[in-house]
């Protein structure tokens, strides 16, 4: 994500393009990285999507684990 060449000013997006790295090349000639949030929405989307997909995924093991007791129950053990 960082990876540049010399003296080199980059500005790479990530997650995407809700993320973004930047090099900056400072009056000392070092170079600074900064980064920040240019977009939420894809971010906020992906956290929806996996929320629904865990609790979704529990409510199928819940269910899996109650018709697996269910027919232990009738079989008797």
């Amino acid at each position: 994500m960082f990876s540049t060449g010399p003296d080199q000013i980059v500005e790479r997006k990530a997650l995407f393009g809700s993320m973004v790295f930047e090099t900056v090349k400072k009056d000392n000639g070092a170079l600074g990285i900064t980064a920040g949030v240019d977009n939420p929405v894809p971010l906020v989307v992906l956290f929806i999507l996996l929320t629904a997909f865990l609790t979704m995924t529990a409510a199928i093991y819940r269910g899996l684990k109650q018709r697996r007791e269910q027919l232990l129950n009738e079989s008797g053990r």
